[in-house]
């Protein structure tokens, strides 16, 4: 089973593997998105801002100009500046000689560089705004710049700065968010998918350990019968000067043994081309009253050995989908299973019906019957109820193991009952023209 762990660690690793790199990319998706949204919200609020202020240089200059002002004017131009100190907004306002007509109440950067970076515009800008990145120590500034021109046609250098640390706070917040939902993420999936992983290796698991105990009992089946070979053949081999006749004995009984192999093996062929799926069931129209009455005669003689009498109970034309060679395996090992396990003198029952929704086939018989704790059992490869009679008279103990997956593969249902001493009922219904998708 170390394979199988190893196999459920890769799983897992390789899921946890997948679940990162998707949420890896959808993080950084989300990030770079809300980055740019940032930078746009910002740039378009900062160009807002400096348009704003173009608005009132001509307030500024009648002031400097020591015109009169209206007190409202006044006002509403006190509170514009001091909306933008609230919302973290420094501004200057130059004129053509880069002169300050105007700025707020401090500057985060100073008066030279501010000159420097406006100067900027004119000489490769094409744009109506001119956005700014600048870093002052650990601390980042984005600045726009806006020029215009007054009815005198002069210039005016209008700048608005924004001091970047709550936005690059809301980004550094969202990247540990990013980390900590990948972490957790991570954690969730890889106990997830250890644990998904393990439950959906739970039927190979236990299709590996049948595997092995199918091994395992079939080279225990085959031990015995070789050991027996080899001991005939070497009581045959160490009397080379007997006649061939005075040593039938030994070679009969080789050769019932090499009979038995030839049954068991088939049976084992039967059962790995039905486990790999190389098993083709053919759907056609099979009569199941002519298969009972035909297989009945053919088992007819090997009961009439142990006195035993099958008396037919059958309905006319109980028509079923299915594979008609498979359907008579299957009542030939139901059949030969009574005889078996029947006691001398008694009698096999075969009832076959129409149900409510198809056809029910019973076998009814007198034998040993099966322990109610084990009837569950049965239809495990090499079970056996009774392990002495069954090897003498020739079972492998995979018959009903057989059955069961011609039962399956058929969608039909397969009911034992048994007491133990009186008998065993098998019962088999089939719906009627069902076939397998």
């Amino acid at each position: 089973m170390l394979s199988l762990n190893k196999l459920r660690i890769n799983l897992t690793l390789m899921n946890t593997g997948v679940l990162i790199g998707l949420l890896l990319f959808i993080s950084i998706f989300l990030y770079v998105v809300l980055s740019m949204d940032v930078e746009t919200n910002v740039n378009n609020n900062l160009k807002i801002y400096c348009s704003q202020l173009a608005n009132e240089i001509e307030y500024l200059e009648r002031q400097e100009a020591g015109q009169e002002v209206a007190e409202e004017e006044k006002q509403g131009y006190f509170e514009y500046t001091r909306s933008l100190v609230q919302n973290n907004i420094s501004y200057v306002i130059f004129d053509q000689q880069f002169s300050v007509l105007d700025q707020s109440y401090s500057l985060p950067l100073e008066e030279a560089k501010l000159v420097e970076i406006s100067k900027h515009y004119f000489a490769d800008n094409k744009e109506k705004y001119l956005i700014s990145n600048y870093k002052q120590g650990d601390k980042d500034y984005k600045i726009c710049t806006y020029v215009v021109v007054n009815k005198n046609g002069e210039l005016k250098i209008v700048q608005a700065m924004k001091n970047m640390a709550s936005e690059r706070s809301l980004l550094g917040n969202a990247q540990e968010m990013v980390g900590f939902t990948i972490l957790i993420g991570a954690s969730l999936s890889f106990l997830g998918g250890y644990f998904l992983s393990g439950r959906s290796l739970i039927p190979i698991k236990k299709s590996v350990e049948r595997q092995q105990e199918f091994l395992a009992d079939a080279s225990h089946e085959l031990r015995t019968p070789i050991a027996v070979i080899q001991t005939n053949l070497e009581v045959v081999k160490a009397s080379t000067d007997e006649s061939v006749e005075s040593q039938l004995t030994w070679i009969n009984n080789a050769y019932d043994e090499i009979q038995w192999m030839q049954h068991i093996v088939e049976d084992l062929m039967f059962l790995a081309r039905a486990d790999s799926g190389d098993m083709m069931v053919q759907r056609e129209p099979v009569d199941v009253t002519y298969l009972i009455k035909v297989v009945s005669e053919k088992m007819a003689p090997l009961a009439g050995k142990k006195g035993i009498a099958f008396i037919n109970k059958l309905e006319d034309d109980l028509i079923i989908t299915g594979d008609e060679k498979q359907i008579t395996q299957l009542l030939v090992i139901l059949l030969d299973n009574a005889i078996k396990y029947s006691s001398e003198n008694t009698i096999i029952r075969v009832i076959g019906k129409k149900a409510l929704q198809g056809v029910s086939v019973e076998v009814i018989d007198q034998g040993i019957g099966i322990p109610k704790d084990e009837i569950n059992k049965v239809t495990q490869r090499f079970y056996r109820v009774d392990k002495a009679r069954s090897r003498t008279e020739g079972g492998t103990g995979l018959g009903l193991s057989i059955a069961n997956w011609i039962v399956d593969e058929h969608h039909a249902g397969m009911i034992i009952e048994s007491e133990e001493k009186k008998g065993t009922r098998i019962t088999l219904n089939f719906d009627k023209g069902v076939e397998k998708k």
